[in-house]
Formats: structure tokens, C-alpha cells, sequence
């Protein structure tokens, strides 16, 4: 079966990829040197499964903008912060589509990784993969990004 959000072949489909999903936080949990890119990879796996994790806009731009800042303004130790707080205030907010296709890489290629240095490697790449295929929205991620920064 397939998962209707990222495409992944597994058994239990959907219901399967969210089994992975889990068993990674939990593998995050309990070494720490799994957690370094917790932040990005939640935001990663939300979009490439936007019909659960982005329904609203708010929900969709925090995972939209949090992959642009992670992966555009990693050096920027309080940004993160701000867009939560930016988030929770009143604004409206319009929620884009998602791609269709949301990259080649899934949660399956980081749980398959055995080793803290791999995994967190291959984190970014499938952050930088999933981000790619959100090319059409880079605008509009950097425009949320770049209101909280002060730039627009």
C-alpha cells in the first residue's frame, strides 16, 4: 500500500508511514544525539503529509516558514521562536496548495539509518529534498519568513 501524503510503499500504507514517523521521535527520545534535527524533521514529514499536519493555514505556514528558516537562516538562534510567536498572533493568513509530489526521499531512508552521524544527514537531505519540491511556495514561505525579521 502506499501512504497518500509522501507516496512511501509500506504495509499499512498511511496508517504505516505515521507508525515510522513515530518510531523516529521515539529513537529521538530516548538518544539524544538523534535529536538535533528534531524541529526540521517534524516540519519535513508535516509537509510531505500536509492533508494531516497542514490542514489549517497557521499549521501550514508554521511548517512551510520553520523548513525556510532551518534550512535558509540556520545561524538565526531565535528565529524559530519568533515565528511561533508571529504565528499565534491575528493575522490572516491564506493556506496554498502543496505540491503533488513531495520529494523522493521519505521517512523511511532517515529511519533506515542506523548511526546518529548518518541520520542526521540524512535528515537534512530529505529536509533539503521535501523543501525543493516546495519550490513554488519558496515565495511565499520567505515572505512569512522575511515579515518576521522585519524585511517586508
Amino acid at each position: 500500500m502506499r501512504c497518500d501524503g509522501c507516496g512511501l510503499e509500506v504495509e499499512g500504507g498511511t496508517d504505516g508511514c505515521q507508525a515510522i514517523f513515530e518510531a523516529v521521535g521515539l529513537r529521538q527520545l530516548s538518544d539524544y544525539r538523534y535529536a538535533r534535527w528534531h524541529r526540521l524533521i517534524v516540519d519535513t514529514y508535516a509537509m510531505q503529509h500536509p492533508d494531516r499536519y497542514g490542514r489549517s493555514p497557521r499549521s501550514f505556514a508554521a511548517h512551510v516558514s520553520g523548513r525556510c528558516a532551518a534550512l535558509e537562516y540556520p545561524d538565526h538562534p531565535t528565529l524559530l521562536r519568533s515565528l511561533q510567536q508571529w504565528l499565534s498572533g491575528p493575522r490572516q493568513l491564506e493556506r496554498p496548495g502543496p505540491p503533488s509530489f513531495r520529494g523522493s526521499l521519505t521517512i523511511a531512508d532517515l529511519n533506515a539509518e542506523t548511526g546518529p552521524e548518518s541520520f542526521n544527514r540524512v535528515a537534512r537531505e530529505w529536509a533539503r529534498d521535501t523543501w525543493y519540491a516546495y519550490r513554488a511556495l519558496h515565495p511565499i514561505a520567505r515572505a512569512w519568513v522575511g515579515g518576521v525579521l522585519g524585511r517586508n
